[in-house]
């Protein structure tokens, strides 16, 4: 299932100019900005102007007319956030192929581009990417986004299985009405149809794919200490995927691939599912990240001033990593002495 033409969006303009010019100040670009931003509440006078949610249909047409005249990664994680919105778990998986052409075959040209005066600086690359882990922007979307879709029993998510088994959700108050419950849920991945359920699954497994060649990319490029921590989203995917490919099982169907990165998983290679791990046995890579979580949620929430959530957020960061990236990312210094040893710095 494919929600828009990848292979269209990343033509080149032209042969001397593959990514088109810049169009930062051009006026389409203002209105995709304000498109994607939505509208604040505001007081006038005696009224409410109710505040206005994304327009996230608007986003895609500007963003997919802009794609036509330049080559953009703004651009194209507005479409990416607006295709998740619209359309949950295949939606992700176009954007995400969408900005993986765009560093892989444009990263010398594509916008904002690099200036070598500047040491090719990737910064601004970088904070654009990152982005796309965002919790409220895009995380929370996609585990409310449906993995499961039946007329009878409705449309689930992993926060609605979460709640469900009494995942952090609930904890945080969640309105307990709106608690579904596990067996609804497990009825409806039994009654839903099994080509879309299947196509979701697809879908993950793209997305999954596509996210490790964008982190690819920038290691490549930029090394495994400048580039941007993918992990968070690759987490999600693991979850979904785990889930999916358990119920696709039951129904007698194989599962897609397994996710990049989710080799460290359950007896069998999947990563537990949430409601395997809602009950806090740690499992699985992916139990131990949440777990991270919580811990590092405890602190926030009662000791602000400890560093633990930071020390947290940094072991995250390093539990996919190699070990000579861990090396790079804590002690740069060590990297050639570390080769040294193991004769990798010789000739």
């Amino acid at each position: 299932m494919s929600t828009i033409d990848v292979n269209s969006l990343l033509n080149e303009i032209s042969p001397d100019a593959p990514s088109g010019e810049d169009l930062e100040y051009d006026p389409a670009f203002g209105e995709l900005e304000r498109a994607a931003l939505g509208k604040a509440e505001q007081v006038l006078g005696d009224s409410v102007a109710a505040a206005e949610p994304p327009n996230w249909r608007e986003v895609r047409k500007l963003a997919t007319e802009l794609l036509g005249r330049s080559k953009d990664l703004r651009v194209g994680v507005y479409l990416t956030r607006a295709l998740t919105s619209l359309e949950g778990y295949p939606g992700l998986a176009d954007g995400l192929s969408l900005l993986r052409g765009l560093l892989e075959r444009y990263w010398d040209t594509v916008h904002p581009q690099l200036d070598p005066d500047d040491g090719n600086d990737p910064t601004m690359r970088i904070n654009i990417l990152i982005s796309i882990v965002d919790r409220d922007a895009m995380l929370n979307v996609l585990r409310k986004a449906p993995l499961v879709s039946s007329r009878v029993m409705g449309r689930y998510g992993l926060h609605d299985i979460y709640l469900a088994g009494g995942g952090d959700g609930a904890a945080a108050g969640e309105d307990e009405s709106a608690v579904p419950d596990m067996a609804a849920i497990e009825a409806a991945f039994m009654d839903a149809d099994l080509e879309e359920l299947q196509a979701t699954a697809d879908a993950v497994t793209r997305s999954s794919g596509d996210l490790a060649a964008i982190d690819a990319v920038f290691m490549d490029k930029v090394g495994a200490s400048q580039a941007p921590d993918l992990d968070a989203l690759a987490t999600v995917l693991r979850e979904a995927q785990s889930t999916l490919n358990e119920h696709l099982a039951r129904r007698g169907a194989g599962g897609a691939g397994a996710p990049a990165g989710g080799d460290a998983g359950t007896a069998g290679g999947e990563a537990a599912s949430p409601a395997q791990a809602a009950g806090g046995a740690i499992n699985s890579r992916e139990d131990a990240v949440r777990m991270m979580d919580k811990i590092s949620s405890f602190f926030e929430k009662n000791e602000p001033s400890s560093p633990v959530p930071m020390l947290m957020q940094r072991a995250k960061r390093l539990v996919s990593m190699s070990f000579m990236d861990i090396l790079a990312d804590v002690a740069p210094d060590g990297v050639k002495q570390a080769k040294n040893i193991g004769g990798l710095g010789k000739d």
